[in-house]
């Protein structure tokens, strides 16, 4: 008796959060927006923290590196630059950076931040957490996937979507 009533609960609990997952997650966003950038000549400064003990990895924990790059629209027209700090957390084959950052754009500033993986092989996704003036309290996510076949990810194609 005691079994069938926990399943029974389990089951109500679980019909109950899957009905409001679909009310809330089957709505579409009206408003939200796209933008679509291109990255290119990538400029890239890494700052050295020597390690307290050897290590052969070529990026340790708590070395950082700073990268700047020309934002064009996907016709080639000339939009800002890009900007990100990274530091980082761990180093290695399965390295991770905390990275932020953002896109001086002519209409406003896109402000972004994310866990860059050395897995990820030159690809980075992450969130937007902020803008100004035409992207004033934006907040979404953005892709950023470097070309395949051009030499080092220069350029990458980004496909930022805003929410409303």
């Amino acid at each position: 008796m005691q079994r069938r009533t926990i399943i029974a609960g389990a089951l109500v609990t679980t019909l109950a959060v899957g009905g409001v997952l679909a009310v809330t997650g089957g709505a579409q966003t009206p408003g939200a927006q796209t933008v679509k950038l291109v990255t290119k000549n990538f400029q890239f400064k890494a700052i050295d923290v020597a390690p307290r003990e050897r290590s052969r990895e070529s990026i340790g924990r708590g070395d950082s590196f700073v990268i700047s790059a020309l934002v064009t629209d996907e016709a080639g027209a000339r939009k800002g630059s890009f900007d990100v700090t990274c530091a980082a957390t761990r180093g290695g084959r399965n390295g991770r950076a905390v990275c932020h950052g953002g896109y001086s754009l002519k209409e406003g500033a896109l402000y972004l931040t994310t866990v860059f993986k050395n897995s990820d092989e030159g690809n980075a996704s992450g969130a937007v957490i902020g803008g100004t003036r035409a992207y004033a309290g934006a907040r979404g996510t953005f892709v950023s996937v470097d070309r395949p076949g051009e030499r080092g990810g220069d350029p990458s194609d980004d496909t930022i979507t805003l929410l409303p």
